[in-house]
């Protein structure tokens, strides 16, 4: 009986496509053979909330939350927004205003409030370490919390909203490449209208339920950094909320 076509003895001599053998999955680890390194070993981490938003309630008090918004209009060193573009095809920190795109004031601790800090970074790491955790490898703070202030139109020296469209907070540099996790702290959730922290989580974009309650004012919310998220434009008042990173090696 003649042989089939699909029988390996019969392939043409230039058929290289690969034959499994038996016994070897499709998938399965072998050993480099240049230098007998034993295979390395099959990743098992798995984490069902990589693309998901977590809010920590109630981490300050209103009277704390207050405290915080004097402090950062009193003492803190204010700064206009400034967005990052790339210039002439160069990856690289290059910052522009665009007011249309991003449209808030910064307040930056001229120098590191470890109560503060500490507080942040350690309900952090217990999140993340937890079982409904990211489990990311944190090392910690390598930026300062900032205070953004967003105002409504009326309120704004230029007439203009505030807001921030979409954007991821991994970038280019040194230090916002090891950004991992993002927060935001409601300092003044029920004072203002619009505002609301978005996020475009597959084909949804409605803003995360945690920014909209009027209640949870001191709450915090938590968010991996390579998630696309937008500040909606004001429209009354004015948003404060203190946001920030935590860092760690690149992904990998």
């Amino acid at each position: 009986m003649p042989k089939s076509k699909n029988n390996r003895k019969g392939k043409s001599r230039n058929d290289r496509r690969p034959v499994r053998r038996s016994g070897m999955s499709s998938n399965a680890l072998s050993a480099d053979p240049s230098t007998g390194s034993p295979p390395p070993e099959k990743p098992n981490r798995q984490c069902k909330y990589l693309d998901r938003v977590a809010t920590v309630p109630n981490m300050f008090t209103p009277d704390e939350c207050a405290d915080i918004i004097n402090n950062g209009l009193n003492n803190w060193t204010e700064k206009e927004s400034m967005i990052q573009r790339d210039a002439d095809g160069k990856i690289e920190q290059n910052f522009i205003e665009d007011l249309d795109y991003r449209n808030t004031t910064l307040f930056i601790p001229p120098a590191p409030e470890k109560e503060l800090f500490d507080k942040i970074l350690g309900s952090i790491l217990s999140f993340n370490n937890s079982e409904d955790g990211y489990g990311f490898d944190i090392a910690g703070l390598a930026e300062p919390p900032n205070m953004m202030r967003y105002q409504a139109p009326d309120i704004h020296p230029k007439g203009k909203p505030g807001k921030y469209d979409w954007h991821m907070d991994v970038g280019p540099g040194p230090v916002p490449s090891m950004r991992k996790l993002s927060y935001s702290i409601l300092l003044n959730a029920g004072e203002y209208e619009g505002g609301e922290l978005a996020f475009h989580i597959g084909r949804s974009e409605d803003p995360h339920p945690g920014q909209t309650e009027k209640e949870n004012r001191g709450s915090m919310v938590i968010f991996p950094s390579y998630l696309v998220h937008q500040v909606l434009p004001m429209t009354r008042g004015t948003r404060y909320a203190m946001v920030g990173w935590v860092h760690g090696n690149s992904f990998r």
